[in-house]
C-alpha cells in the first residue's frame, strides 16, 4: 500500500517563512510587523451559517457576469461535501446580505433544489468592502480578473466616494467615453446582444484606454484621439486600436518636445490623409503588419513604434506638412522612400 504524503500544517508553514526570507526577501522586521498587524486588526473572521438563497443578493456592479457553462458544469458534478461557504457581506445589521464571491455555486444550488447555503458574512460599514474584498480574492489564480473588472471595481469605489488615483483616473477615462458615445468593452461582451453597451461604435482595448490617461491625466488626449477616428472613419462601429496605438504614440513623441507642440486637430488632419490611401482604419492597422514584415522580415510586432510611423509615412506621401515626431531613420517603414510591399497600396483601398 502507498504511503499517502501528510504534514502538519505547522511543520510546512515553518518551511514557507523560511522559503519567503531566502527568496522573496522577507525580513524579520517585515514579519513582525506583519503580526502585529494581524493580531490587532479591529476586525474579526466571518461567521459561517446557512443563508436562505432567496434572501441573498449579487451585486453586479462588483461580480462578473454568471458563466452559464460554468453553471452546467458545477449542477452535473454536484457535490455539497465541496461546497465551501459563500463570501458575502452586509452592510450593518439590518442591510442585504450581498455575496461577492460564489455566486455560481449558489445559482447552481438554488437551480438545484436548495433553500440554503452556507455563508461566510461579514458586517461591515465600508460601501466599498464587496469590491475590495472581490478583487483580493480574483485577482490571483487560475482566472485572473481582466482589465474590465478592474475597470468596473475601479468606478464603484469612485461612486461610493474613493478618491484614490486609480479610481479617479477611472472616471475620467469612462468620461471621454461617455461624452463621444463610444462603449468600453471587450469583444466578446461586445458581441452579446443582451450585454453589449448602446452606442454605435465601441473600443475593446482597456489597457490602451489607460495608457491614454496616463500620457494626459486630464483626459482631453485620449478624447482627441478617440474623436478623431470616429470623425474620419464613420463608417466602422469599432475604434481600432492599431490606429488609436499609433496616434497616441505620436502624441507621445510629441509630448518630448514642448518647443515645438503639435497644433490642434492634428490628429484629424493625419487620419483624413492616411483615409485618401486606406478607406477602412482595419485596413490601415492589416497593412501596417504587411509593411513591417516587409521592410524587417521576422520581427516581432510592435504595435506603437510601428503604428506610429507608418501612420507619419503615408500621411507625408499624400502630402501632409505636419512636422510629426518619429522614432529615427532606423525605425522607418520605407514608404516615403518608395520601398512599398506588393500591393501595399494599390489594394489599400
Amino acid at each position: 500500500m502507498v504511503q499517502r504524503l501528510r504534514r502538519k500544517l505547522t511543520e510546512v508553514a515553518t518551511e514557507v517563512e523560511q522559503q519567503l526570507k531566502a527568496h522573496y526577501n522577507v525580513t524579520d522586521d517585515q514579519l513582525a510587523t506583519w503580526r502585529k498587524a494581524a493580531q490587532t486588526h479591529k476586525n474579526t473572521f466571518p461567521v459561517s451559517t446557512l443563508i436562505p438563497i432567496s434572501d441573498l443578493w449579487i451585486d453586479y456592479e462588483v461580480q462578473r457576469d454568471v458563466i452559464h457553462d460554468h453553471i452546467r458544469r458545477i449542477m452535473k458534478r454536484w457535490d455539497p461535501r465541496i461546497c465551501s461557504p459563500v463570501s458575502a457581506c452586509r452592510l450593518g445589521d439590518d442591510g442585504d446580505t450581498d455575496a461577492y464571491d460564489g455566486q455560481h455555486r449558489t445559482v447552481s444550488a438554488a437551480i438545484l433544489g436548495y433553500e440554503e447555503i452556507p455563508c461566510a458574512v461579514v458586517i461591515t460599514d465600508d460601501v466599498n468592502f464587496a469590491s475590495y474584498a472581490f478583487e483580493m480574492l480574483n485577482d490571483t489564480g487560475v482566472r485572473r480578473l481582466g482589465p474590465a473588472d478592474l475597470h468596473r471595481n475601479a468606478l464603484v469605489r469612485y461612486k461610493n466616494g474613493s478618491r484614490e488615483i486609480k479610481n479617479v483616473k477611472a472616471r475620467t477615462m469612462q468620461d471621454q467615453f461617455d461624452a463621444l458615445g463610444i462603449d468600453l468593452e471587450d469583444k466578446k461582451t461586445r458581441s452579446n446582444a443582451n450585454l453589449r453597451g448602446p452606442n454605435e461604435y465601441y473600443f475593446s482595448h482597456f489597457k490602451y484606454a489607460q495608457k491614454g490617461i496616463d500620457v494626459d491625466e486630464s483626459g482631453k488626449v485620449l478624447k482627441n484621439i478617440l474623436g478623431a477616428i470616429q470623425q474620419v472613419f464613420q463608417m466602422q462601429e469599432e475604434i481600432d486600436q492599431g490606429v488609436y496605438i499609433g496616434l497616441h504614440e505620436l502624441q507621445r513623441l510629441a509630448n518630448t518636445n514642448v518647443r515645438d507642440p503639435l497644433p490642434e486637430g492634428w490628429m484629424e488632419d493625419v487620419l483624413t490623409l492616411v483615409k485618401k490611401t486606406f478607406k477602412s482604419s482595419k485596413i490601415v492597422h492589416d497593412k501596417a503588419k504587411v509593411q513591417q514584415q516587409h521592410m524587417f522580415p521576422g520581427a516581432a510586432w510592435d504595435a506603437p513604434r510601428v503604428m506610429s510611423n507608418f501612420l507619419r509615412e503615408v500621411y507625408i506621401l499624400n502630402g501632409g506638412e505636419l512636422n510629426l515626431p518619429y522614432h529615427g531613420e532606423g525605425s522607418k517603414l520605407g514608404i516615403t522612400d518608395g520601398n512599398l510591399a506588393n500591393g501595399l497600396i494599390n489594394e489599400g483601398v
